[in-house]
């Protein structure tokens, strides 16, 4: 009995250790989730590396790597961590939607529809793969197929959210830009959770062409507010302010964006430029040449224009 009753607690011990080990994962996997959401791709990796260490071969953690790692431009390790989850779970339309998308960025366009394609066969009501799928139409110069698409399935489908935000970007991309605020704003009221800091984002680059200033601040300053480590929403609104002529204020938030992102080059002559409106030619020079240096050839067109001897 002594025997049986001992083997009934190792049981109940082991049991108990592997419900933990189960919820630490869960917990991990949220904590990477929100990571992401908030922009914040390299914690996100490392709470997905905590995850696969603790629990190897988890597909979803695969996949998510990968997709922050295709936010970050890392490509190549991106497809190798989307592989692994689909040789994990080949039923998962995500997984085939991410694959598509790392293939989009390496202009591997074929592979990309396939993908996509591929993503709609294993679930024909997954909306994000009919979104890029579009996205990848559309830089095909395939505009009216991109469109088209999107319509059927929101006719099939209208409370899906994604499918407004990607339409909403092809109209913005258009420059029909009353029309991409009417989708956003349905992508919004369908699902105020859709990837948010993006469609903040966009809005506030809708409301500028628009030159609704004061709204488009406001949509930027929220996105930082959600993303206060991603140099994006700094450098739209450095753009808004550079554009009303609010070069100093545009100085500010293009050092911010720097912080964030101190590899882009393009930051660097941005800054420069609203140093040079203010008349401050060393200053702009400073970052030109470290734009330059970047390979950025308009900073460097800048250095032969204004910047000889400094």
């Amino acid at each position: 009995m002594k025997r049986i009753a001992s083997l009934l607690l190792m049981v109940f011990f082991a049991t108990m250790v592997f419900a933990q080990d189960a919820n630490d994962v869960n917990l991990i996997m949220a904590n990477a989730k929100k990571k992401a959401s908030q922009q914040d791709f390299t914690g996100a990796i490392k709470e997905y590396n905590r995850a696969l260490r603790m629990k190897p071969g988890i597909a979803e953690a695969y996949c998510g790597r990968a997709e922050a790692k295709y936010y970050l431009g890392q490509y190549a390790e991106a497809m190798h961590d989307v592989n692994k989850a689909i040789e994990a779970n080949a039923n998962e339309a995500k997984f085939f939607t991410i694959r598509g998308m790392i293939n989009a960025a390496l202009k591997k366009t074929d592979d990309a529809i396939a993908d996509f394609n591929k993503a709609i066969q294993v679930n024909s009501a997954y909306a994000e793969a009919y979104v890029q799928k579009s996205q990848v139409l559309f830089q095909s110069s395939k505009e009216k197929e991109a469109f088209e698409l999107l319509n059927s399935k929101i006719e099939a489908m209208p409370n899906e959210a994604a499918l407004y935000f990607g339409r909403g970007i092809l109209y913005s991309l258009k420059q029909k830009n009353e029309k991409a605020l009417e989708d956003l704003n349905k992508c919004s009221n369908l699902d105020a959770q859709y990837n948010v800091y993006n469609v903040t984002l966009a809005k506030g680059t809708v409301f500028m062409a628009l030159q609704e200033f004061h709204d488009a601040e406001a949509a930027f300053s929220e996105a930082i507010s959600i993303a206060p480590n991603n140099a994006l929403g700094y450098s739209s609104r450095g753009k808004l302010y550079y554009d009303q002529s609010k070069f100093d204020m545009a100085v500010e938030d293009y050092k911010k964006a720097i912080e964030c992102n101190p590899d882009n080059a393009a930051l660097y002559f941005n800054m420069g430029m609203a140093y040079f409106k203010q008349n401050d030619k060393r200053n702009a020079c400073e970052r030109f040449h470290k734009a330059c240096s970047m390979g950025n050839n308009n900073a460097c067109k800048m250095i032969i224009l204004e910047c000889s001897g400094k």
